[in-house]
């Protein structure tokens, strides 16, 4: 038995040891021994694998792409570690299935959810406090469900480790791990090609369902930054991320002063988020405006002149892409202005902060970045309202990683890179207000203070008369607006229901896999044609793999699928 023992680990070993260049983060659940032999990433929810007991998702095979073999195993994710993964059913979600969709809450999924992402400057001083609060909380609190994995050279088999973090260095790592660029060329999962957008649009959702989880604020939400209204970094201070003391580091008097990034930026390939002696664990660093080269931010004109780009991306889907909105917001095409730009839009913002957040593995450390990917979804969002008629790119022109059908790195469960094209952001539960402050001429905000100098000023030439007409004329607006609350409410709640009816019932009762769940709850289940029992599904369902809910319709069957593994 001691023998048969000591033979497990050695394979065990042996498979560890297979697994090169390995740099993800893993749901904890799915880097134990058994998940690790058997290559199955299906973690149990209430007492089976991806809920399928209580009807939420499957353990399947997921489907081969037709991709090349890939330089770097992060372009085929996530076959180098797992054959199989769960796929959710309905409005289910998560790595488990234990989570539900962008836009629903509740037992089984079926209540919806919306949140509005404010301008940062907009939030009252309570609900400001709240957000830095549970970003802090979220910096300080060890991830019940996901590590992730370190190596120091990844050309010496099994030279790696599993390591605990926070919460918000999870975050920063995920964006580390997708940044860093693809052995022998330029290009990594998450920008320079059309995925650039969305994936960063996934990855917001997925902190802002990691910190409700953590605070139960569930309402939480990642507020925007508009840069085109200041002509400098107006949340650089202590009220909000930090007012910039000496060499460039956080004043003392902030929270954020005492924030350690996760991660330094190496340029050698093979070191994934170690520090080395020479390179311990850095605070953060801001210099906005002080390189020469970066001394502006992006004004409304640019934003206008990107917004009126009428083609999504174009050949060769890279930085070097003309006429293209997605290479025009991220930055590489660079408006004919008076400026001399060497970058612009998102870009240009993150060289402009001078620090941390102008190198790409390292800046997700910086909070800041969020509200800045925060402002480029909106951006995001207005353009797909505007352009209907855009599609994702569909040619081998577009690198393997960012390519349509292909997975989002290192996203559970799997989603391609055109998932979320045509589904807007009320559908994924989040919306965006305008900013409360008018743009002056320049493109650049007025301050608060001066707007109520203005408004004093204006105060103390108004006449007797105009104050009594404003009463009656504010009287009436606020019986005009009851009204038209009360219809638009009414109306809605009937939309809403009939949405959410329509949508609990898409998809996923169709599948085949599901039919057989439904046939074994009611005992009815013909044993001669089917052997699928909810505690054996990863094992037996190697024939048949379900297709994601956005993939089908409701005479949709699961198709046949042999799935090749090349590592």
């Amino acid at each position: 038995m001691w023998l048969s023992f000591q033979g497990f680990w050695l394979v065990l070993l042996l498979y560890l040891m297979s697994l090169r260049d390995v740099r993800a983060q893993f749901p904890r659940a799915c880097t134990t021994p058994e998940a690790l032999q058997t290559r199955m990433c299906c973690p149990l929810w209430n007492g089976s694998p991806c809920g399928f007991s209580s009807g939420r998702g499957v353990c399947a095979p997921h489907p081969a792409r037709d991709l090349p073999k890939p330089v770097d195993y992060r372009v085929n994710w996530p076959r180098a570690f797992y054959d199989s993964v769960c796929t959710c059913w309905g409005n289910y979600d998560g790595f488990d299935c234990g989570h539900c969709l962008p836009g629903w809450r509740g037992p089984k999924c079926l209540q919806r959810h919306h949140v509005e992402r404010k301008e940062i400057t907009d939030l009252s001083d309570s609900e400001r406090e709240t957000f830095l609060s549970n970003l802090h909380q979220a910096k300080q609190s060890p991830s019940s469900r996901y590590v992730i994995l370190t190596s120091n050279d990844t050309t010496v088999d099994g030279n790696y480790a599993f390591l605990n973090t926070s919460v918000f260095d999870l975050y920063a790592w995920m964006h580390y791990y997708s940044a860093k660029a693809y052995t022998g060329s330029e290009n990594n999962a998450a920008h320079r090609g059309p995925a650039f957008i969305f994936w960063h649009r996934v990855f917001l959702l997925f902190m802002e369902r990691e910190i409700r989880e953590l605070t139960g604020n569930l309402d939480f939400y990642i507020p925007y930054w508009d840069w085109t209204r200041t002509n400098h970094c107006n949340i650089c201070t202590n009220q909000y991320f930090g007012g910039v003391g000496q060499g460039g580091r956080i004043d003392s008097a902030s929270l954020f002063s005492k924030w350690k990034t996760i991660c330094p930026f190496q340029e050698s390939l093979g070191i994934i988020c170690i520090h080395s002696n020479a390179s311990a664990p850095a605070h953060l660093i801001r210099n906005p405006g002080k390189d020469p080269i970066y001394k502006t931010l992006p004004t409304a004109g640019d934003v206008e002149d990107t917004m009126a780009t009428p083609l999504f991306d174009t050949p060769p889907f890279d930085t070097t892409s003309k006429n293209s909105f997605r290479n025009k917001l991220e930055g590489f095409e660079i408006p004919d202005d008076s400026r001399h730009l060497n970058s612009s839009m998102h870009n240009l913002v993150h060289s402009y902060l001078n620090g941390t957040m102008s190198l790409v593995p390292t800046a997700a450390n910086d909070p800041i970045f969020m509200l800045h990917h925060s402002f480029i979804d909106k951006l995001l969002e207005r353009w797909l309202q505007e352009h209907s008629e855009a599609s994702y790119p569909d040619s081998d022109q577009v690198h393997p990683a960012q390519r349509a059908e292909a997975f989002m790195a290192p996203f559970f469960p799997l989603r391609t890179n055109n998932y979320y094209w045509g589904r807007d952001t009320h559908s994924l539960g989040y919306s965006y207000s305008e900013h409360s402050l008018p743009r002056s001429g320049a493109g650049h905000s007025v301050t608060r203070q001066d707007e109520e100098s203005l408004d004093e000023s204006s105060a103390s030439g108004v006449q007797w008369q105009w104050p009594v007409l404003g009463v009656f004329s504010i009287a009436l607006l606020c019986v005009s607006v009851g009204a038209a609350i009360k219809y638009k409410g009414k109306r809605k709640e009937t939309q809403d229901a009939r949405t959410e009816k329509k949508e609990s019932e898409f998809d996923y009762r169709s599948n085949s896999l599901y039919a057989v769940w439904v046939k074994e709850r009611n005992g009815s289940i013909d044993k001669s044609s089917s052997s699928i029992d909810g505690a054996s599904c990863g094992a037996n369902l190697h024939d048949a793999a379900p297709r994601p809910p956005s993939e089908g319709t409701r005479d949709d069957m699961a198709s046949a699928v042999n799935v090749e593994i090349h590592i």
